[in-house]
């Protein structure tokens, strides 16, 4: 309300004073543009940084982008060419190629990592196949266990209490075989040898021998271990979350034994 009285007062004087003494009304002419030509230049120079780095951001925002496809495609090779190398001595008509495929992914409510719908654009026979989802990094994802209808399935993860998996770590010149068992907050290795020495850092693979993952999936590392009673050792993983910001995974079936 003062700022309102402030403005009329001051609009009446300079009425007043126009109309009193004309020559002013030039003078306050020149004044006022003389401000805003002061005003517009900093505004007019502070506009084009702005748009500057709105351009720039919008270049490296198109960089990132096309940087993740290539990223994506390159695992995709060098997956094609994993499998390719265990078929090295069977024809070539005879290869699955076709085997190996992309899909989109969303969560199952309220961004629920033990388990996620997968889109794939290729009817899956999941009665003579397990099906399993790689992330772009070739680590293992998840399981495969139903179709929910037409092209959407849904994969149980490496984050599920449900998940198993046969699974060995290396350490040093050492190899244990473990099995791994999912959870949401704290995934683990089970040792049924109470005298197995692993150590953070290590990491686990599949080992192949329930016949239903390949050998040498990457699943985690270790962050610690726990001893059980001296029955029994456990060790904690750390899982990387990372391909869930992806929304891409591959599914790769194979026959069962």
């Amino acid at each position: 309300m003062r700022w309102i009285l402030i403005y009329i007062v001051v609009a009446f004087l300079l009425n007043v004073t126009v109309n009193v003494y004309p020559p002013a009304a030039n003078f306050l002419q020149k004044g006022v543009f003389s401000v805003l030509m002061g005003l517009s230049y900093p505004i007019s120079k502070g506009l084009s940084v702005v748009q500057e780095g709105i351009n720039k951001y919008l270049v490296l925002i198109s960089t990132e982008e096309e940087n993740r496809s290539l990223k994506f495609q390159l695992s995709k090779c060098i997956l094609i060419n994993k499998e390719l190398t265990k078929f090295r001595f069977i024809k070539s008509s005879d290869i699955p190629q076709d085997n190996l495929l992309e899909a989109t992914f969303s969560f199952k409510g309220n961004f629920r990592s033990d388990e996620i719908y997968l889109y794939i654009n290729k009817k899956l026979n999941l009665n003579k196949n397990y099906c399993f989802v790689l992330s772009d990094k070739l680590s293992l994802v998840g399981i495969i266990k139903d179709n929910i209808r037409g092209d959407i399935y849904s994969a149980e993860t490496v984050f599920n209490p449900s998940f198993v998996a046969d699974v060995f770590i290396k350490s040093d010149n050492s190899t244990y075989k473990a099995l791994f068992i999912g959870s949401e907050y704290s995934p683990k290795v089970e040792f049924l040898d109470p005298n197995v020495k692993v150590k953070q850092g290590d990491k686990v693979f599949t080992t192949g021998a329930l016949n239903i993952y390949p050998y040498g999936l990457f699943i985690g590392r270790v962050i610690s271990i726990d001893d059980v009673n001296g029955y029994y050792k456990v060790a904690h993983l750390k899982i990387d979350r990372s391909f869930f910001n992806n929304w891409k995974v591959f599914v790769l079936c194979r026959k069962k034994f």
